[in-house]
């Protein structure tokens, strides 16, 4: 990486920021993405710009981005497609190279920015000290309800090894804003969310880019939170600030190809976070029994918080305790420096 001296910060104080997005077969929603910025980013223009990383589109997303914001956006267009994680390194590396930039805002296309002042809160909280390394929003539906909050930092084990598969058991996920108020808390967090996640460039010089042993997605966000904090960085979460989270956009328009695949990557990937900053006998006692019911139930409402009455088994149960027995052997038994080399390599060719 090509360690220039840093954009200068402008006379407000504001630090240069790169938003960075990842684009696969999404043209619509990464054209709604981008104009949302272009309208609510109440931020100086020249104090931040814009990077579509192009996962391998076979439709007109490439063709489409550059016509329309060709003075805007860097538009990187990567010939063959290499999944989520993977993907958004290339852009990472990419600004480093030519930017390098005080901070990279790492930003789904499904996302809409609905605050003008929604950057530059982020921005703020990040400065106020030397020790935050990541800073990220509340996420909610287009209906108004709490997609995603941040959970208060904690020590415990068991809560922790939750966190690698679900959010469901965060403030107020499911309900309105006026039932969570608990979710618009400002303060330290056990992870942010990689839907929108403010990151110092510093802290990708200090500790890497995303975890590729995750590709090609599923909690690469916990991951980097978890490796952030234990590396001596605050994650903080900024419950005041919304963007809207259309979720899973991909996952969803490309049901038949990747939904199959989508439970195994998450309890693999959950277990190799859990083995990694927990231990294996943790993972075991703790992260086991809550990996199999994750792999057994799901839930009715998806866009409910976890309840009782909201759970119901998953349908072709032994193709999940199938799924499950791989994301064992792939994730908490194979050696931790091999844990997924052989983990749907293949796959991201689908992606």
């Amino acid at each position: 990486m090509n360690c220039n001296v840093k954009l200068p910060k402008s006379a407000n104080g504001l630090p240069f920021v790169s938003i960075l997005i990842s684009n696969w077969n999404g043209a619509e929603v990464t054209d709604r993405c981008i104009s949302s910025l272009l309208e609510f980013t109440d931020y100086p223009n020249s104090k931040f710009n814009i990077i579509v990383v192009d996962d391998g589109s076979t439709d007109n997303s490439v063709k489409f981005l550059r016509q329309k914001y060709l003075k805007r956006i860097d538009l990187i267009a990567l010939e063959n497609n290499f999944g989520f994680i993977k993907g958004n390194n290339a852009g990472i590396k990419y600004i480093i190279e030519k930017y390098d930039p005080h901070y990279i805002l790492l930003l789904n296309n499904d996302t809409q920015a609905i605050q003008k002042e929604w950057l530059k809160k982020l921005v703020e909280r990040a400065e106020q000290d030397e020790e935050t390394g990541m800073v990220g929003p509340k996420l909610m539906f287009p209906d108004g309800r709490i997609e995603w909050s941040g959970r208060r930092k904690e020590s415990k084990s068991l809560f922790l090894i939750f966190q690698t598969i679900s959010a469901g058991f965060n403030p107020g996920v499911g309900k309105n804003q006026r039932e969570a108020e608990c979710a618009g808390f400002v303060g330290e967090a056990n992870t942010v969310s990689g839907a929108c996640m403010l990151v110092k460039t510093e802290l990708f010089r200090k500790v890497g880019l995303l975890d590729e042993r995750l590709a090609p997605m599923f909690g690469e966000d916990v991951e980097y939170s978890f490796r952030a904090w234990k590396s001596g960085y605050k994650v903080i979460y900024r419950g005041d600030v919304d963007i809207i989270h259309h979720e899973s956009y991909t996952i969803e328009k490309f049901k038949k190809e990747l939904r199959s695949k989508k439970t195994y990557w998450a309890l693999r990937n959950g277990m190799i976070i859990s083995r990694t900053y927990f231990g294996f006998w943790k993972t075991l006692v703790f992260g086991l029994p809550i990996f199999t019911l994750a792999a057994l139930l799901d839930k009715r409402d998806k866009s409910a918080g976890l309840r009782v009455k909201n759970m119901k088994f998953r349908q072709d149960f032994l193709k999940n305790i199938f799924l499950l027995a791989k994301a064992v052997y792939f994730g908490l038994l194979c050696n931790k420096h091999v844990l997924a080399m052989e983990a749907e390599n293949h796959s991201a060719q689908g992606m």
